[in-house]
């Protein structure tokens, strides 16, 4: 059987998936978002959870009340699934905010990084998903905590250098990842997000994996 994609991985479905909203009332809004041949993006399930389908999202844009439509699908119906996009390929796509491309540059120097949140979705589907306050939203790979530490305190001065907010995430070595602000807060304990849930863990251990391949993204085949 495929592996369940991970978070954040971008999924387009069969014509004929049967999905299923968790509120009918958006039954109508996610047909019309498939029928233009746009993709969901996996989301966290709770660790209790007896559903075996997979838990997905469809974030819509500032005009439409930036609802986060949910919905569940069978791991069977997902055609293609295809990794985050690369900052270094939105910070230069038309659709990229002028006034962002130099702010945007100076992160991608910083270290390599994947891209959600509006960014990602307003090339993704032409939509208006950016506006003057909008954040980042980015994940990064990191491999041992002093390459954590390092990206935090460069992010941190990106901020103060641009007048800007990035959110996002440090993926670890397991598949874990971890809200990089809470992680450079110190806190004895951060809470660690995975696909099949969320609990606080002892930041001393969160690389003492880091021995261990890295879980590769799963994407651009056919599962």
């Amino acid at each position: 059987m495929p592996d369940r994609p991970a978070r954040h991985t971008l999924v387009w479905l069969s014509a004929h998936a049967d999905w299923r909203a968790d509120m009918a009332a958006h039954d109508a809004r996610l047909a019309a978002w498939f029928a233009q041949g746009w993709p969901a993006v996996v989301a966290r399930r709770a660790a209790d959870d007896p559903d075996p389908r997979v838990r997905l999202g469809i974030p819509l844009p500032p005009a439409e009340g930036k609802q986060r439509l949910g919905l569940r699908v069978p791991l069977g119906d997902i055609v293609r699934q295809q990794a985050p996009l690369e900052l270094a390929g939105v910070r230069v796509h038309a659709r990229t905010p002028e006034d962002w491309r130099g702010p945007l540059q100076a992160l991608d120097r910083l270290a390599p990084a994947r891209m959600f949140g509006a960014f990602a979705w307003q090339v993704l589907t032409g939509l208006e998903y950016v506006h003057a306050r909008s954040d980042i939203d980015l994940l990064w790979d990191v491999e041992t905590a002093q390459d954590a530490d390092a990206l935090v305190a460069a992010l941190q001065a990106w901020e103060l250098r641009f007048g800007r907010r990035v959110d996002g995430e440090l993926c670890l070595p397991d598949g874990g990842a971890v809200n990089w602000r809470e992680f450079g807060g110190g806190s004895r304990q951060v809470l660690v997000k995975r696909v099949d849930g969320a609990g606080l863990e002892l930041r001393s251990n969160l690389f003492g994996c880091a021995g261990l391949p890295r879980r590769a993204w799963h994407y651009g085949a056919a599962v």
